[in-house]
């Protein structure tokens, strides 16, 4: 152990972690932590494998810390997973010293504009530096911890933005694989009514409601003919814009029975349409449209691909939040993930680079782009 009272500052080095570094980095987990350890495979994944950013903070030949920054691939958002420093050489300001170099890693190597993270809401210590470093609470996780404790979820730009909010769109995951849609909708109606409940069993009845039967495989998922007549049902204005009238998903199955089932329930969704004030435009929404919806108070369900997040093809909703002169910024109700690690706040306002977005926001060989409207009452 080193006496502090001899620290010598200047020779912190502050590096890359490299596969020789393991055996240290999990000496310094198990001095630092007695929960959610990282084990040998875990660091050897985020050193060769991972979108990471992993940093050790080298004194005299020890490793006396590390930081580990996440990259949410296919957007522009990273999350400080872990960072932490040893006891005998706390005090010194290096844990401020490493978090300011993953930040500059994660604007300037990944192109990052947020870095996120999470905090116990009695670590006041943690807390306090990270405010003073200009980490703004944006907001908390009942029970997200093992011990039940509630995780404080703060965010700081780390590459300046001039942001302009959208509605104030609260955040509900998917209780199921097949449920992006409805959770979608759920975020839409709560946002007009904060008394609604975002609750499993209404998301599954609008599934029912709005499903297409099938799919690749497994349950069917939601198309946007059948999630607008689900929020016109509850009394909320929806509009959507097709970029085409051909049936969606048909070439998510290879079974004919399949595909006629598709097809009869996309007419029978059409007819319904007709049958309302549902507006339908048929064209692609472009961003100009996206930004005078957002400020004319509606909400945007946009139907995606989420290959450039997972490099799986599958059709996937979300909710745009927001905008800003480089970004859109989407609420992603996806509860799964590749490694396990990225976290729920990496799913709330999301920065997507506009360019991106609209890669993105294509679906299928015919280029596919649906979009479903939600207004107030």
């Amino acid at each position: 152990m080193k006496n502090k009272l001899k620290f010598e500052s200047q020779l912190v080095k502050i590096r890359k972690a490299k596969v020789g570094d393991i055996p240290a980095l999990l000496i310094l987990e198990n001095a630092c932590f007695n929960y959610d350890q990282l084990g040998r495979r875990n660091f050897h994944w985020m050193i060769k494998k991972a979108h990471s950013i992993l940093l050790v903070l080298e004194y005299k030949s020890e490793l006396i810390g590390y930081g580990l920054v996440l990259i949410n691939s296919g957007t522009s958002l990273a999350r400080l997973y872990s960072i932490c420093t040893l006891k005998e050489f706390q005090g010194h300001g290096l844990a401020s010293k490493l978090i300011q170099e993953l930040e500059v890693k994660a604007a300037q190597d990944e192109d990052c504009a947020y870095l996120r993270l999470e905090v116990k809401e009695n670590n006041r210590g943690a807390i306090k530096l990270y405010e003073k470093l200009g980490y703004v609470k944006f907001t908390e996780k009942e029970d997200y911890y093992d011990d039940g404790q509630t995780a404080l979820c703060f965010e700081k730009r780390i590459r300046v933005l001039k942001k302009r909010p959208g509605l104030d769109v609260p955040y509900h995951q998917q209780g199921t694989d097949f449920t992006c849609g409805p959770s979608c909708l759920l975020m839409a109606m709560k946002t007009f009514n904060p008394k609604f409940e975002m609750t499993l069993s209404n998301e599954l009845q609008i599934w029912r409601e709005a499903t297409t039967i099938f799919m690749t495989s497994g349950h069917g998922g939601c198309g946007p003919h059948g999630l607008a007549l689900s929020a016109w049902r509850r009394g909320y204005k929806a509009e959507m814009y097709l970029s085409h009238s051909n049936v969606l998903f048909l070439d998510s199955v290879r079974s004919q029975d399949k595909k006629k089932v598709i097809e009869l329930v996309h007419k029978d969704f059409e007819k319904r349409i007709s049958e309302t004030n549902i507006k339908v435009h048929r064209k692609r929404l472009t961003l100009s449209d996206l930004k005078e919806i957002l400020k004319d108070g509606g909400i945007p369900l946009v139907l995606i691909t989420t290959y450039h997040f997972d490099n799986n093809r599958a059709p996937h909703w979300v909710v745009v939040t927001a905008y800003d002169d480089n970004f859109v910024y989407i609420h992603d109700p996806d509860q799964h993930s590749p490694e396990n690690h990225i976290g729920v706040i990496s799913r709330i306002h999301i920065p997507i680079q506009e360019d991106q977005f609209l890669k993105i926001s294509r679906w299928g060989k015919d280029r596919m782009a649906a979009t479903v409207v939600v207004y107030p009452e």
